[in-house]
């Protein structure tokens, strides 16, 4: 059977029904990831032709080629321990906090939403075992869904390739893993699979796998990217209902609940941006300032003299900021410090322009444009990994910038991770294509956005091409 080439209408009956299904969306551009999933479950299911195989799709008996089909189109990309400035908020702030307060109940139930193979739940539960070991009487779950049946079996046989460790730290992979030389795999202990109940899920068809407030954190990060916004918009009202007052939301690097709902607090972690359902007295949009733990070391004389060059070296750095006292009154207003990173960056003074940038940072969080700044000079510098971090926060907090997506995109595909990339390349076209297409960025040497919008489609359509050998790879979830 050659593949199968969709025409509009039946893209358009498909995409239906798996919206309709499980609230997932293609656009144009995934026509051949479509094409390619269609095309393998007609040759499994005995279809000769994509007619014959949307009969059998839609009719009321097709319930099990339906769940396989949606098993296709989500295959995912996923490792344990992913998305490292999170773990860190989870293993350093959120946990130990949810913890403490439980210390009465001695319970703690969280729900990891599309957990895809199983990565992201076994990563909490390996968490939440640092923090309470197996022989302490607590009541303590990690519930984890998925809409693929297919992820699902995978993640219960919990048996792992190399591949899902890329950001494993060998120690965690030697205390909670047993290697198995004979298949070549690791097996995820025991104690560490008591900790995780699988069930089978649909986030858009069905409510919550836990009664309202009963959760203490939901995580459900790069699963609402194939959703369209009233079906995220839903999907949040029950993440909101079904966590107690000050549980925990993580999403992925590349969500934002910007014009979505107002019902959480962003809440500004370390390194990382969660999002928290305020208590009673009204918080809305809070940041919190980062905070060591009373079981966290305390700094040593290396870290102290490091502190002390580091205030030495901002306070050389604060007159380049500061606006020199007006001779004559009225007083003039102060000149915003980005100005400066703009012309240090626009200058190429890339190391002072990441400086400038990470002080405007640290003394305004939520400013995106300071993260993009700092995420433009790193780029610059070739420190890819640090760019990253900033980079995720600039689109997080303003997810219009498509200077920003381009500049995430970029950044990912060096590090390594080309299904991210096509997504935030496709992310940078589709907002690059809502500015002036005359418009010029000259940080980005002088391109047009025109110009760099139809860039960043070529690069999307490129990487997808080479992750697959041909159709686009179609998940990156967890």
């Amino acid at each position: 059977m050659s593949r199968v080439r969709l025409s509009d209408h039946e893209f358009t009956t498909l995409t239906k029904l798996l919206h309709a299904s499980a609230g997932l969306v293609f656009d144009d551009s995934r026509r051949d990831s479509l094409s390619y999933s269609v095309h393998e479950r007609m040759r499994a299911a005995g279809c000769s032709d994509v007619a014959s195989y949307l009969a059998l799709v839609s009719s009321a008996t097709g319930n099990e080629e339906r769940q396989a089909l949606l098993d296709e189109v989500t295959i995912p990309e996923t490792h344990f321990f992913r998305n490292p400035p999170q773990i860190r908020a989870l293993r350093k702030y959120v946990l130990p906090e949810l913890l403490k307060q439980a210390g009465e109940s001695r319970r703690l139930r969280i729900w990891s939403a599309g957990c895809s193979t199983g990565e992201e739940p076994y990563t909490i539960a390996m968490l939440l075992r640092e923090l309470i070991p197996a022989s302490a009487d607590w009541d303590l779950k990690v519930i984890a869904t998925d809409v693929s049946t297919r992820a699902l079996a995978a993640a219960r046989r919990g048996r792992y390739a190399e591949r899902s460790f890329v950001m494993t730290d060998p120690l965690d992979l030697q205390r909670f893993f047993v290697l198995d030389t004979n298949a070549g795999c690791y097996e995820v202990r025991q104690e560490i699979r008591d900790l995780v109940e699988f069930r089978h899920h649909n986030l858009v068809t069905e409510q919550p796998p836990a009664s309202a407030g009963e959760l203490d954190l939901v995580l459900c990060r790069n699963v609402t990217i194939y959703f369209d916004r009233e079906t995220t918009r839903s999907l949040m009202q029950r993440l909101h209902t079904s966590l107690r007052e000050g549980g925990y939301l993580f999403l992925g690097h590349a969500e934002t609940l910007w014009q979505i709902t107002d019902a959480f607090a962003l809440v500004s972690l370390g390194d990382a941006f969660v999002y928290r359902r305020p208590s009673a007295t009204g918080e809305r949009r809070a940041v919190l300032p980062d905070r060591r733990t009373e079981d966290e070391p305390r700094p040593t004389k290396a870290d102290r003299r490091r502190q002390t060059e580091d205030r030495r070296r901002m306070a050389a750095l604060r007159p380049r900021l500061a606006v020199p006292a007006p001779t004559l009154a009225p007083p003039v207003q102060a000149v915003d410090p980005l100005l400066a990173v703009s012309a240090a960056a626009e200058a190429g003074r890339y190391a002072e322009a990441a400086d400038l940038a990470a002080e405007v940072t640290a003394a305004d969080p939520l400013r995106a444009k300071a993260h993009y700044l700092h995420g433009l000079a790193l780029t610059n510098l070739g420190q890819y990994a640090e760019a990253l971090v900033v980079l995720r926060k600039a689109v997080y907090l303003a997810p219009d910038d498509g200077f920003a997506h381009f500049l995430l995109a970029g950044a990912l595909e060096r590090l390594g991770e080309p299904v991210a990339a096509v997504r935030s390349y496709r992310a940078a076209a589709g907002t690059l294509g809502a500015r002036p297409l005359d418009a010029v960025a000259a940080e980005l040497g002088g391109r047009s956005v025109a110009e760099l919008a139809a860039l960043c489609a070529q690069q999307a359509l490129r990487l997808e091409s080479v992750s697959r050998g041909g159709p686009v790879s179609r998940g990156d979830r967890a």
